[in-house]
């Protein structure tokens, strides 16, 4: 799933900061969402199982940024990774692991497919100036057993809504 396909409907705080660019790091050039520090952006998606979220992450100005992911489910946030960019350190991988937000746990009530989650990526501008990057690439991927389980699923979905 390519996140920069999902751009439009993400929600952005602040909304009018967000952009998507091709930005050249360390002499790699890479589809990017340029963000504002401080700011979040934040996907409502129902994830498959074995996911992991994945990204390279840049700055963009002098001024080294923090960069977080986090799932929550409205009740909750819980922090799954996170990195430090400057603007000398280039593209710095940032995964995080999302295989507990999908599929089946042995519990009568927690059932992880059925909720569409938020998955958040926020940026904190480390010493309270203001400052940007680019988050290059983001995906989130999964194994084959995990891509035909999701589409089986997104595909009952589709057809359980329709009139």
């Amino acid at each position: 799933m390519d996140l920069i396909k999902e751009f439009d409907r993400a929600e952005k705080r602040p909304a009018t900061e967000y952009s998507i660019a091709d930005h050249l790091a360390a002499g790699t050039r890479r589809p990017a969402i340029m963000a504002p520090a401080p700011g979040r952006i934040t996907w409502s998606l129902r994830l498959p199982r074995h996911g992991l979220l994945r990204a390279v992450v840049a700055a963009t100005t002098l001024t080294p940024a923090r960069v977080r992911i986090g799932v929550s489910d409205a009740r909750i946030y819980e922090g799954l990774s996170e990195t430090i960019v400057t603007e000398s350190s280039g593209w710095s991988m940032l995964t995080a692991d999302l295989s507990a937000y999908a599929g089946w746990k042995f519990s009568l009530f927690y059932r992880p497919e059925r909720h569409a989650w938020n998955v958040n990526v926020s940026i904190d501008a480390i010493g309270g100036v203001p400052a940007r990057i680019a988050l290059g690439t983001p995906e989130i991927v999964t194994d084959r057993a995990g891509a035909a389980e999701y589409a089986k699923r997104k595909l009952r979905i589709t057809r359980s809504a329709a009139p």
